[in-house]
């Protein structure tokens, strides 16, 4: 397989490279027979180590022409990963390369983008001015759009007015409403007469359903009448046969019940018998077992009055061995509390003996106390010294704290005041800027009322001029009125003959409508 892999041809085997000569590694010797020589097991050993040293060395050689070629084809893979990683690494290269050029480019585009747009913006930005223009072109059209609405309703109105001051248009009017009146009052006639013609013409086409539809129930109902008849019949046959039946069958019923109540009285007698038996039996076993158990009761109370004497007696023995061991304890106790009462004396004795042998005055005595009670007011000395000392520290800690809680609230104290001056503060500028509002506002106020002033008096200075133009007024408003009275003429004229069109237009469709004379019709026949 390394051959065929790594392409080469395959070693050739050192066994064959090496093999021995046709007669042997010992020519001479082999001329003797092989069953006759005494080193035949050698040599035959010797042709298998021989052959086996061959096999190895060509397995050997094989082995390692396979690794090389295992090698080889590892190496060629290795190099290929190599050659894809390079390729591929170059290629991430490339590509983050014409990525960071299109980040670039966007960037610029962004930028380029945003600089327009801002530019754009500031160009459409409307300025003050333009803003004040817009505002007037804007109030003016609106302005101009309520005037003109309100024109045209004042004109309408006005119209309204001027018919209904006319008494010629307003009979008019009133004639052509009750036309109209009468005209739809016969449309409704027409259309009622003819929803009363439709009903009617239902009402006799469901009646003329409903009479075939009742003949022919009656017409069932008299098959149902026969066939009702008929089955009638068949069942009173059929409740013939079942009764006689049902009364051969209670006949057979009785017979049978007779001579079940014969056995059963026969079984009954029997069992009755039997019962009384079984009775006298257990009566007899039972007096056989209260004889046994009144045998076996004495014998359990002759045992159990034997327990109970073997108990006592072992009670009572108990008692007295305990009885007689106390004794020995308590009398062992007091001759203990003798001796230890004889001991306490001679040791009371021995005491005072030695006190008196040790206290040989009564100064020294009194030197002894006196050293024995300054030794516990020292110890006392002491103690109270620790316990004042651990005062002192508690007080010393408690001074601290109310010192730090003091200097704590005089800190809070100057925060508060400082901020108090700070809104304090606030408040007064807050006060002068509306202080100085007021003054603008009022300032603004007095110039108001002097344009004010100035304007009335510009009023009372053109007083003259208007009065002037009041009288021209006058005079247009004459021929304008002269103008309107020619209209409102013609206008009376024409809305005159409009009203007799719409009144001949009326009367016109009524006559058509009763020289026609066509009545309702049902839907199935239009």
């Amino acid at each position: 397989r390394g051959a065929r892999i790594s392409g080469r041809p395959a070693a050739e085997p050192q066994c064959a490279r090496q093999a021995p000569p046709r007669g042997g590694p010992f020519p001479v010797a082999m001329a003797i027979p092989m069953h006759m020589r005494a080193d035949r097991a050698i040599l035959q050993r010797q042709k298998q180590e021989f052959a086996h040293e061959c096999i190895v060395g060509a397995q050997m050689d094989m082995f390692k022409v396979e690794q090389k070629a295992v090698w080889e084809n590892r190496s060629g893979a290795v190099i290929r990963g190599n050659k894809v990683k390079s390729k591929a690494a170059n290629m991430e290269v490339q590509h983050k390369a014409s990525l960071q050029e299109r980040r670039r480019n966007l960037a610029e585009k962004l930028s380029a983008e945003q600089k327009a747009y801002e530019k754009e913006m500031v160009d459409r930005e409307e300025t003050p001015q333009q803003r004040m223009d817009k505002m007037a072109v804007r109030a003016y059209e609106l302005k101009k759009r309520r005037e003109d609405e309100r024109k045209s309703i004042v004109q309408e109105k006005l119209y309204q007015q001027w018919r209904a001051g006319i008494d010629d248009l307003r009979t008019m009017d009133s004639r052509i409403v009750e036309l109209k009146t009468v005209a739809d009052r016969d449309y409704q006639l027409d259309e009622k007469a003819a929803v009363k013609a439709e009903e009617r013409a239902h009402d006799e086409f469901y009646d003329q359903l409903w009479h075939e539809g009742y003949l022919a129930k009656i017409e069932r109902e008299e098959r149902e009448k026969a066939l009702k008849g008929e089955r009638n019949e068949q069942q009173k046959r059929t409740l013939a046969v079942q009764l006689q039946m049902k009364q051969s069958k209670v006949d057979e019923e009785n017979v049978q019940e007779a001579d079940e109540v014969h056995e059963m009285k026969k079984l009954w007698k029997a069992q009755e018998d039997e019962e009384k038996d079984a009775v006298s039996r257990e009566r007899i076993l039972a007096r056989q077992e209260r004889a046994k158990a009144d045998e076996f009761m004495a014998i359990q109370m002759a045992q159990r009055e034997e327990e109970e004497h073997m108990e006592k007696a072992f009670d009572k023995n108990f008692i007295n061995n305990v009885l007689s061991r106390e004794l020995k304890m308590s009398e062992a106790e007091e001759a203990q509390k003798t001796q230890a009462k004889k001991k306490a004396v001679e040791f009371t004795e021995a005491l005072k003996i030695e006190i008196a042998r040790k206290a040989e005055s009564e100064e020294v005595l009194i030197k002894l106390q006196a050293e024995e009670s300054e030794r516990q007011w020292a110890k006392r000395y002491a103690g109270w010294e620790k316990e004042e000392l651990a005062r002192r520290s508690l007080m010393e800690e408690v001074y601290n704290d109310r010192a730090e809680q003091v200097e704590h609230k005089a800190r809070m104290r100057d925060n508060l005041k400082d901020e108090q001056e700070r809104e304090r503060g606030m408040a007064e500028a807050e006060v002068r800027r509306l202080e100085g509002i007021e003054g603008e506002r009022m300032e603004g106020e007095a110039l108001v009322h002097k344009r004010h002033q100035e304007e009335l008096f510009r009023q009372m200075d053109f007083h003259q001029v208007q009065r002037h133009r009041q009288l021209q007024q006058h005079a247009i408003e004459q021929r304008q009125s002269a103008i309107a009275e020619e209209k409102i003429r013609r206008a009376v004229a024409s809305e005159t003959k409009k009203a007799h069109g719409i009144m001949q237009e009326v009367q016109q469709k009524r006559a058509e409508k009763s020289t026609t004379g066509r009545g309702p019709v049902a839907p199935w026949d239009r």
